[in-house]
């Protein structure tokens, strides 16, 4: 086995496959997910002949990628045997055909992993590193409904002559849920999640598309630190520039003076008590909105 260098074996809790076999293709102007290797082995009691005969891919960028040795082997003592033919296929992972993808690209110096706003453009190729988080809106609305299921768990049971009030101010509490829910749902109708990436440097916003996520329980993911193959689609160089966490939905066309209001009741006293996230709308700059390619460690 040849050595491996440790910077190839990543696991990733995200990849987009179709980004990474569309980039293979455009670079070999065509891809296989399958790669046949044919010999002929000769075979006699005393002695063995050996012949690589090829691959059935051309010798260029892809057969660089798939690590194929295409030059033969033979040796031969003189005596005679059979020859027997075999046919060996290789088959790459989604995971293999990525690590391949990110080597190509440090090969070719195309993958800028120095998070620097002065020298990044749009359409870079990024690896950036930091702590993984929700997008803060969603965060917070999923937290303040578990805070409302919890507090209806531990809540008295009402005493007879009461049962009317409770179940009434239990319906306004379920409206009130499904309002929220509903928000949190159009902050996902697209199909796609906002995730920050934490660093010292500035933040990035992550565009994910969650049929790629490895992983179906999001919560056992935040806060961990993982690395970010992908492609810069927009840059906040300065502070007074920022990333609009609602410019995927319906809630962009208002008012910033309309949004306060909106949200103005989840910052009463009552909800003080509780050690609620900080409601965040936007993304204050440095920062930059990435579509991701893989998401790993």
């Amino acid at each position: 086995m040849n050595d491996i260098n440790l910077g190839r074996l990543i696991v990733p809790i995200y990849i987009n496959e179709k980004i990474v076999l569309d980039m293979l293709a455009i670079m070999e102007d065509g891809f296989s997910m399958v790669s046949q290797i044919n010999y002929t082995e000769h075979k006699e009691n005393h002695s063995a002949q050996k012949v690589d005969a090829g691959v059935s891919t051309s010798a260029t960028i892809l057969s660089k990628l798939l690590r194929i040795n295409i030059s033969g082997e033979l040796s031969h003592d003189g005596n005679k045997g059979e020859n027997e033919s075999v046919v060996k296929e290789k088959v790459h992972t989604n995971v293999s055909l990525l690590s391949k993808f990110r080597g190509f690209l440090l090969e070719h110096k195309m993958l800028n992993s120095d998070f620097n706003f002065s020298k990044m453009k749009i359409g870079d190729f990024i690896e950036v590193e930091g702590e993984l988080q929700k997008n803060p809106l969603i965060n917070y609305m999923d937290i303040f409904i578990d805070l409302f299921r919890m507090v209806e768990i531990f809540a008295e049971k009402p005493q007879l002559g009461n049962k009317k009030q409770a179940n009434n101010q239990k319906q306004k509490e379920n409206e009130t849920i499904k309002q929220i829910e509903s928000f949190a749902n159009e902050l996902k109708h697209s199909g796609t999640i906002d995730f920050i990436l934490s660093d010292s440097k500035g933040m990035t916003v992550l565009s994910v598309q969650e049929q790629y996520l490895t992983n179906d329980n999001i919560s056992e993911i935040i806060g961990g630190r993982f690395k970010v193959l992908g492609k810069v689609i927009s840059i906040c160089e300065k502070d007074t520039e920022n990333i609009d966490l609602l410019r995927k939905t319906s809630l962009s066309i208002l008012s910033e003076e309309l949004l306060n209001e909106m949200f103005s009741a989840f910052k009463t006293t009552d909800m003080q008590q509780f050690n609620l996230p900080e409601l965040k709308t936007k993304i204050t700059g440095p920062a930059v909105i990435v579509i991701p390619i893989a998401i790993y460690i």
